[in-house]
């Protein structure tokens, strides 16, 4: 019992002197191991404006390694981070106070674990994972695959492209000898210096006035620079090891199969196995794209709930589709989306860009799903407009895999080789609807556990509606 209240003090005085009390701001004075120390106007304000605490003694020690829990508690107060994810890391139990730091940093999206489900959050934070964190932060471009570093050869291949991205645009430098010291255990000093530099790409975030980082010693302290206990899987910063070849998570191939009025069809190959997260918003070329951590909450970079958003399950090399709806005719949008692996290492955002068709006057208007069981499933359906033309509509049920078949083919109830189906795989929606009216389609027959298409299409004779596609899933 005494080791283990012994232990929690600890991480509470840990915490008190990493963190201050945010209050009103006031001179605070200058701790006698910060004066001329490369970093100390940025130290000062932190003290000044409680973002830092010092130690019994006066001290800041600006030299001091920083843990990794540590270094979430810092971005999740300057970056205003409050809502908690769900955690089950063995290491990081309720009673410790980093507890529901990690899992802010967690539901945040810029950091994850390691393969063997720990955070080890008193470890300390080496400088090539700061990069990785910052550019899942800010979604930074991490397309490039060198630097200019002495050292680029010692950067793991997970964080090159981070470490590019943020050294890029000054949220990290290197050293004055022209090296990054991409495994050298991260400061106090420096953590302050990138976190206050990470704040200047994301101006919506209150706090600190960033100034910039005066390049670090190339003298680290003694004992900076120990050796990790594990090569972090992809995604850097994240932790774990394990062997066979290092994959960051990314996506690839993403395009879209088919676009209607109000629907359309999109594919792409995950290179891990995880989980892809999308949100869909209409595009403006002056609106930066949405974090990482957005996309995966479903929202644009703005804060706001997408137009449309999901996640799906996925298989490393497996091509992924899924359907987006609730658009609007003759309008752009863009589809954000990230895939992320087991460990929660989350992609760079992938952006793509389409246009949704001009609608007729009995052009279907609203297609989305409703109440999804093992052999049923419910979708509801709108077309044309209130006081307008009165139309038949057809629908045509295929397997996810099915070819798409064309909208004269749908119209006669075929699939795409022609051959005719048969009801529940076809038919029109009775009685006939009036427009404006949401229609309830209840779909029967179906298999559990499997992935179909839903084809919509509105007309007569040789003038249709554009084809609607919606993807929906049974239990």
């Amino acid at each position: 019992m005494k080791k283990t209240w012994r232990g929690l003090m600890t991480g509470i005085l840990g915490a008190s002197m990493l963190l201050g009390s945010l209050g009103s701001v006031s001179a605070a004075p200058a701790p006698k191991d910060i004066q001329g120390h490369w970093a100390q106007t940025q130290l000062q304000d932190w003290l000044n404006k409680g973002y830092l605490g010092g130690y019994p003694d006066g001290t800041v020690k600006p030299n001091k390694a920083i843990t990794r829990g540590e270094y979430v508690a810092l971005i999740n107060r300057l970056f205003g981070f409050k809502d908690t994810g769900t955690i089950s890391f063995t290491d990081v139990k309720k009673t410790n106070w980093v507890y529901s730091e990690v899992a802010k940093a967690v539901q945040a999206g810029y950091i994850g674990g390691y393969e063997n489900k720990t955070f080890r959050p008193a470890n300390p934070l080496t400088r090539q994972e700061a990069a990785v964190i910052a550019a899942k932060l800010l979604s930074l471009n991490t397309a490039a695959a060198s630097t200019t570093f002495k050292d680029n050869a010692q950067i793991a291949a997970w964080a090159k492209g981070a470490v590019a991205a943020a050294a890029g645009k000054k949220i990290i430098n290197g050293y004055p000898d022209g090296t990054f010291g991409p495994k050298r255990s991260l400061t106090r000093a420096e953590a302050v210096g990138i976190i206050s530099n990470s704040v200047v790409f994301k101006p919506s975030t209150p706090g600190l006035t960033p100034t910039p980082t005066p390049t670090p010693s190339a003298k680290p302290s003694p004992g900076a620079t120990p050796a990790p206990t594990a090569t972090p899987v992809p995604g850097g910063g994240s932790g774990g090891g394990g062997g066979g070849v290092i994959t960051t998570p990314s996506v690839s191939g993403v395009t879209y199969g088919h676009v209607g009025s109000v629907t359309a069809d999109v594919y792409l190959t995950p290179s891990v196995t995880g989980a892809i997260y999308y949100v869909v918003a209409p595009y403006s070329s002056s609106m930066p794209n949405p974090s990482a951590s957005q996309v995966k909450l479903g929202k644009t970079s703005a804060g706001t709930q997408g137009v449309n958003y999901g996640t799906k399950a996925t298989s490393a090399g497996s091509t992924v589709s899924f359907s987006v709806y609730g658009l609007q005719p003759n309008t752009e949008y863009a589809t954000y989306i990230i895939v992320t692996d087991t460990a929660g290492n989350m992609s760079t955002v992938s952006k793509l860009l389409l246009k949704t068709n001009t609608s007729t006057p009995t052009s279907i208007t609203l297609v989305e799903p409703g109440h999804m069981g093992t052999v049923t499933a419910d979708v509801y359906v709108k077309y044309g407009q209130t006081g307008g033309v009165s139309a038949p509509v057809r629908y045509v049920v295929l397997p996810a895999n099915a070819a798409n078949p064309t909208a004269a083919q749908i119209a006669a109830g075929q699939n795409s080789s022609g051959a005719q189906l048969a009801a529940p795989w076809t038919g029109w929606i009775t009685p006939a609807p009036s427009p404006a009216v949401r229609q309830t389609l209840s779909l029967t027959g179906l298999t559990a556990k499997t992935s179909y298409k839903v084809y919509f299409i509105t007309g007569s004779g040789s003038v249709w509606s554009p084809v609607e596609i919606l993807r929906i899933q049974t239990k």
